[in-house]
């Protein structure tokens, strides 16, 4: 096969088949790019080739890489190598961490001993603490919880006197020291239909500055206003 070049006319041998699969190609002779496929022929017999053939012109140019600059650095070889200090590292970062922790405790300490979690007069140890800490700062006065779902409450006595007041007679006991509860009473006939509620404070019927002693019974007495002789049942809730 021969590819004429449409500019200088000057016929090249194609003599491997890749050239035959290029579609641009460079004349070698007098530089000018020109599609193979239209400038294929087959020559003749004694036709002369001048040119010395074709290269690709499909192929880009090779990328232009850029030279990184050189730069010198001075070694020190007499000088010892630096190591660096691990454990004043490790040191840095644990003493904010400890301070914290320390401080927490501190605090959690403090908060113990002015405001316990255990009754005052169970622990002699933590009311020594406490009093000893009272005696510098001023400690808020320790108030025992009320926890009335706890409070357990006998099957009341009771009787309607000839005048219509009733006297009742129960008895209420708690597992851990609290404040004393609030007492709803219902009162019921025989059919169990209401007659009538009451409410009995802390101050009705004890002394709300004593807390209420754990495990301990504690009876508690009550007149209340005259009332018709239907009454039959009672029903006590502490709140």
């Amino acid at each position: 096969m021969l590819a004429r070049c449409p500019e200088c006319r000057v016929t090249h041998a194609l003599a491997s088949g890749d050239k035959v699969r290029l579609h641009k190609v460079r004349c070698s002779n007098c530089g000018a790019e020109f599609a193979l496929f239209p400038a294929l022929e087959i020559g003749g017999a004694g036709e002369r080739v001048l040119g010395e053939g074709v290269v690709s012109a499909d192929r880009p140019p090779p990328p232009q890489i850029e030279s990184i600059p050189k730069v010198a650095w001075k070694l020190d070889i007499e000088a010892p190598p630096r190591l660096l200090n691990l454990h004043a590292a490790r040191g840095r970062r644990t003493w904010p961490g400890l301070a914290l922790a320390l401080g927490l405790l501190a605090l959690f300490g403090l908060q113990v001993l002015i405001i316990p979690p255990i009754a005052p007069g169970q622990q002699a140890e933590l009311d020594q603490a406490r009093s000893m800490l009272c005696g510098v700062i001023q400690c808020p006065d320790w108030h025992p919880p009320r926890v009335p779902g706890q409070v357990r409450v006998s099957t009341p006595d009771f009787v309607i006197t000839t005048d219509g007041t009733l006297h009742l007679r129960f008895e209420l006991e708690s597992p851990i020291r609290q404040a004393w509860p609030v007492l709803d009473i219902r009162l019921t006939d025989r059919l169990g239909t209401s007659q009538g509620r009451l409410r009995l404070n802390p101050a009705d019927y004890t002394d709300p500055q004593r807390p209420m002693d754990a495990h301990q019974s504690h009876t508690v007495r009550a007149i209340l206003l005259p009332l018709n002789d239907r009454v039959a049942g009672i029903e006590i809730r502490p709140r």
